[in-house]
């Protein structure tokens, strides 16, 4: 019963933090908006893989052991916040790209993307991402209990990971519909200029945190 209390309490807690905009977010809507469904899917099983082995530091041990060694982490967060950088910069760099020779940004992207680049994208982008980590250490300090066993944190990694895969195919599936699709075809150069922007600010960000 303990057990089930623990589970419940780390499913609520989870289920607001995945949901809170942030690069993670902002990196699936970005591909269910560019990209076909199928493919699209393929970054929100990115983002639970990570989230999967996120878990697994948490209840390890290792995020904690991390957040001891401050050059450690600033390292982590100065990876995680160029990898940011670099998307910002390179969706900008494709919009105007496509704006100067006059393509369709999803012939474009469709092409250049396979689902293998569309998970690793997620995944890398999650996995870099310190504020995963903040969530996780704030997650396992509060809610689990000293004599954790190892059936108890494969049900934590279990239960965090599909419940980010449940939001993250949400949001692709109501990202990817054909009228979502529609008004994104008429404001897809804003849009894709403000999505690089966002990439950059929270590249910055995490550098500056």
């Amino acid at each position: 019963m303990e057990y089930l209390l623990v589970l419940f309490h780390v499913a609520l807690i989870w289920m607001l933090a995945v949901a809170t905009p942030g690069a993670n977010v902002l990196l699936t809507i970005n591909a269910a908006l560019n990209y076909e469904r199928r493919v699209a899917v393929f970054s929100a099983f990115g983002v639970s893989c990570a989230t999967l082995l996120w878990a697994f530091f948490g209840g390890s041990g290792l995020v904690l052991l991390l957040s001891h060694f401050p050059s450690l982490f600033g390292l982590m967060k100065l990876v995680g916040g160029s990898y940011l950088l670099y998307l910002g910069i390179r969706q900008i760099y494709l919009t105007r790209k496509i704006k100067r020779i006059g393509e369709d940004t999803e012939n474009i992207q469709s092409i250049s993307l396979s689902k293998q680049k569309v998970f690793s994208s997620a995944f890398i982008t999650s996995i870099l991402n310190p504020k995963t980590g903040f969530f996780v250490v704030s997650l396992f300090s509060i809610s689990i209990p000293e004599n954790m066993n190892s059936m108890l944190l494969l049900a934590i990694m279990l239960t965090m990971s599909l419940i980010t895969l449940s939001w993250h195919l949400f949001l692709v599936f109501a990202f990817s519909h054909q009228s979502a699709k529609n008004v994104y075809a008429r404001v897809s150069g804003q849009i894709n200029y403000i999505t690089g922007g966002l990439f950059t600010l929270f590249g910055i960000k995490v550098m500056n945190s």
